[in-house]
């Protein structure tokens, strides 16, 4: 789950739950697999604007990943990248560093890592509501724990959060008729897409323009067609300034019929108790 400009994603995640995360005696996916080679370099800050990540058969590749995305990455329980209030004790050169990371699997593996790196919607989404480390997650957190020597825990804390309700005269999103195991998600400025969505998802992602951590309480468990077109003038980023969009709390309740509370909730959070600037290659 990486952030991009522009968010594509296939929908193989879950968004947070607070439950304590479960013992696994086989993860998600099956047991993870050893590296056979990690290639770990900080990015030339004169390419920072190039950063980019890609899928890969045999392994990882990442061009220019902040090291607090790669931590999320690795422990996150949800398709968007943990927000800096749901992360404690990370050092201030690791919250501005980024690195190239390409790391691969021997060739014999690369079948075993397709099926670690493709779960099924279903396995991943038991494997997010229980908070269950994938066998993918597991591998990713080993190489941070070799190579930057990361040690983390796990703890709650009350946080300032949105919550996601239906509004008055009830959600409009639309049923999707199409494979809900292969449904895509888009976010660019001013702009929400998405077809065969699940409500929790949304949220997540919702958590971009809004600036706060979202928590879905709907009670919509299908998948879902949406298209949310709102004003991006006050989310900081260049916007179309003769755009008649509404707010995205007003564009929220007009076009799929939900609204966004503020509360106080307690969320899990990511306690960072040791890290070092990667060993050598």
């Amino acid at each position: 789950m990486k952030l991009r400009t522009a968010i594509t994603m296939a929908l193989s995640f879950l968004s947070c739950s607070v439950f304590a995360q479960s013992a696994q005696p086989v993860p998600p996916g099956g047991a993870p697999l050893q590296w056979m080679a990690v290639s770990i370099h900080q990015m030339d800050p004169a390419h920072e604007n190039n950063a980019s990540a890609s899928d890969q058969a045999n392994g990882l590749s990442e061009k220019g990943a902040p090291l607090a995305s790669l931590i999320s990455q690795a422990y996150n329980f949800g398709i968007m990248p943990m927000r800096d209030d749901e992360v404690e004790g990370l050092p201030g050169w690791a919250k501005s560093a980024r690195y190239d990371v390409e790391a691969r699997v021997a060739p014999e593996d690369v079948p075993a890592y397709k099926k670690l790196s493709d779960l099924s919607t279903a396995d991943t989404i038991t494997a997010f509501k229980t908070r269950t480390y994938t066998g993918q997650m597991l591998m990713e957190q080993q190489l941070l724990i070799e190579r930057f020597h990361l040690k983390v825990h796990w703890t709650t804390g009350e946080r300032n959060v949105y919550t996601l309700t239906e509004a008055k005269g009830g959600a409009k999103v639309k049923t999707t008729e199409s494979d809900p195991n292969h449904g895509t998600l888009s976010f660019s400025s001013g702009k929400i897409n998405g077809k065969a969505v699940p409500i929790v998802f949304f949220a997540s992602i919702l958590e971009m323009p809004a600036d706060r951590k979202i928590v879905d309480k709907t009670g919509l468990t299908g998948s879902y067609d949406m298209d949310l077109h709102f004003s991006s003038s006050n989310l900081g980023a260049t916007s179309n300034t003769d755009s008649n969009d509404p707010d995205l709390f007003t564009a929220l309740q007009e076009q799929l019929g939900l609204k966004l509370q503020p509360a106080k909730m307690t969320i899990p959070i990511l306690v960072v108790d040791h890290i070092d600037p990667p060993s050598d290659n």
